[in-house]
């Protein structure tokens, strides 16, 4: 599937492959939403927040300069379970995006059934022919960041260089390929 961002699609020979769990590490001054939002224009996508409400992140889509698309907004709080959550993901379908803005904060719950949950998130976006991306911002100290790295097929790593004359947003992919 092509990302939007012909950069990364020749990076990754055409795009992310179906049946990928991506990790997209970014500090927030690097605007990684962005590629987020160019993302949900390329096919069906359930856009999952788990700090903003859907009315916030509809806000944040109407903001926004580029084509985003049609996604589907939910919100899955701090009271949402890892159960529910994987509910909601179910009934989202087949072949579609399916985008969890921020991953961190589910990093911080319980690392078993974090991993859990990315077992079954892996399982459905290889059968669906999905793509799921992780938005992964602030790893914080009790983090689960390494569970999310051991499980990604795909990492992309978002740096912002500031320059006395310029601000530049760079990716680099780590790793990459099917495990």
């Amino acid at each position: 599937m092509e990302t939007g961002v012909d950069i990364v699609d020749d990076h990754l020979g055409g795009g992310i492959p179906k049946g990928s769990l991506v990790a997209v590490v970014a500090p927030p001054q690097t605007q990684s939403e962005l590629l987020l939002y160019r993302i949900t224009a390329q096919r069906p996508t359930l856009y999952l927040s788990t700090l903003r409400d859907e009315a916030s992140v509809k806000r944040a889509f109407d903001r926004s300069s580029i084509d985003i698309g049609n996604p589907m907004v939910a919100y899955a709080g701090p009271g949402i379970g890892f159960d529910e959550i994987g509910d909601v993901v179910g009934r989202a379908g087949t072949g579609m995006n399916l985008i969890v803005d921020t991953a961190d904060t589910l990093e911080r719950r319980d690392p078993d059934d974090y991993q859990s949950f990315l077992n079954k998130l892996h399982t459905y976006v290889r059968r669906t022919g999905s793509i799921a991306l992780l938005h992964c911002q602030d790893p914080g100290p009790e983090s689960g960041r390494g569970i999310t790295l051991g499980m990604a097929d795909i990492v992309f790593e978002l740096q912002r260089t500031v320059t006395s004359s310029d601000i530049e947003t760079s990716s680099s992919t780590p790793i990459s390929g099917s495990r």
